[in-house]
């Protein structure tokens, strides 16, 4: 079971006198109350996908009431999920991509990887030794979305 929200929560400070011994429970303080408790329940999501070199991580959405995170709330991790070439776009799919064949030749020698936290750019390349060392943008990365609303 998911959560669905009928709309976007938002963050208030309530006073802890409004909880102290003694003092009346009102429907505004539980209110702000519930809306503090569905924010901090959709504050961090984390999304997946899998994209391959020249890629942009899509800005994600929270299936929980729609919000629409902006670059600056995201936090990108990743993992190698294969070194082998990609011939069709992955564009964040949540299904193993099927690897397709090496560009080059020979012994891997090293793997280069990077997420652009700024811009979501997706960078591969897998360096190949036979006669001499070739770069190539082979590989599939598994890229993790951590998501913090600002607000």
């Amino acid at each position: 079971m998911s959560l669905t929200l009928s709309s976007q929560p938002g963050f208030t400070q309530i006073p802890g006198t409004s909880f102290a011994s003694g003092a009346p429970v009102t429907p505004a303080v539980m209110q702000e109350l519930n809306a503090a408790a569905q924010f901090a329940a959709v504050r961090n999501e984390q999304f997946y996908g899998y994209y391959k070199n020249g890629e942009t991580v899509q800005l994600a959405v929270s299936p929980a009431d729609g919000y629409e995170y902006q670059r600056d709330e995201l936090l990108y991790g990743f993992s190698w999920y294969s070194t082998a070439g990609q011939p069709t776009a992955c564009n964040g799919t949540q299904t193993p991509p099927t690897p397709g064949s090496t560009t080059g030749q020979g012994t891997v020698l090293q793997t280069l990887a990077n997420v652009d936290q700024s811009t979501g750019v997706v960078t591969t390349q897998v360096s190949y030794y036979k006669t001499s060392q070739m770069n190539q943008p082979d590989g599939v990365l598994l890229v993790i979305t951590h998501a913090q609303r600002n607000r």
